[in-house]
């Protein structure tokens, strides 16, 4: 009952805050080789992932009919990543006494399942305002703060 509870809670912040701010990028983790779990950081090896990041396109404009962030025209972009590393940093806002600490600390619960081998099902990760960098015409490292969660299927 608890675990339900707290799935239900996490689901509300998290909506919360995409009401908010949605995500700029979207990690979908298809297969983990490794999970590091530390107080404020999680980094997590992905042997194979897939990415959707959100770019600006341009200058502000009224008579844009497409997709928009703070009136800006954006773009969105879907990357496969092989041997990429994802590393999720907790923010102020997640930070104890903070509006999102409980997303955070069921951050930290799902990647430590994953850090014992546990499945869990389809994890994500959802970043804001990241660093990226892509190579190869992949990405091959994703830094910044965001949350882990794993999607009920």
């Amino acid at each position: 009952m608890k675990y339900i509870l707290t799935c239900i809670a996490f689901c509300f912040l998290a909506n919360l805050s995409q009401a908010a701010i949605p995500a700029d990028t979207i990690v979908i983790l298809q297969k983990i080789r490794k999970v590091t779990v530390e107080d404020g950081v999680i980094e997590i090896v992905a042997e194979k992932a897939t990415t959707r990041t959100t770019l600006l396109a341009g200058d502000p404009d009224p008579a844009y009919k497409g997709e928009t962030r703070d009136g800006k025209p954006v773009t969105t972009l879907q990357i496969l990543s092989h041997d990429a590393t994802f590393t999720v940093k907790q923010d102020h806002y997640s930070r104890s006494g903070g509006p999102l600490e409980n997303a955070w600390k069921i951050s930290l619960a799902s990647a430590r399942k994953l850090q014992e081998g546990a499945e869990i099902g389809t994890v994500e990760i959802e970043f804001y305002a990241p660093d990226i960098l892509i190579k190869r015409h992949r990405v091959t490292s994703i830094s910044g703060s965001g949350f882990l969660y794993a999607k009920r299927e």
